[in-house]
């Protein structure tokens, strides 16, 4: 009774081992990971803030008045007027196209009237 008792808890205690490992084994996986995704996240923000300063240098007000000087010509830009401002009610509307008439050519189709369904 002393070695069925024995091998019971021996078996239990490997099993409970065995599962202890996997479970060990399971949260370092999923702890690598988490460290991976970390890593891309921190790249993404350092990736981030240097687009937002060069954005930030590539919209400098004097930088742009100078492209706008050098290509005024290329590019035919002239100064905003204020009569150019409107609102989108004073925009005119688009032409509307009449719908073209059926052609007199057209295939007619069958009086269903006349048709026997079996």
């Amino acid at each position: 009774m002393l070695k069925t008792i024995d091998a019971i808890l021996i078996a239990a205690m490997i099993t409970g081992a065995a599962w202890t490992f996997k479970v060990k084994y399971e949260a370092e996986a999923i702890e690598a990971q988490v460290a991976a995704l970390d890593r891309k996240a921190q790249l993404e923000r350092e990736t981030i803030a240097l687009l937002d300063a060069d954005w930030s240098l590539l919209n400098q007000p004097d930088r742009l008045q100078r492209l706008a000087d050098a290509y005024k010509s290329d590019l035919g830009l002239e100064p905003i007027q204020p009569q150019q401002i409107v609102e989108a009610e004073e925009l005119p509307l688009p032409p509307v196209q009449a719908a073209p008439e059926p052609a007199a050519s057209s295939p007619k189709l069958a009086d269903s009237s006349k048709t026997k369904v079996r």
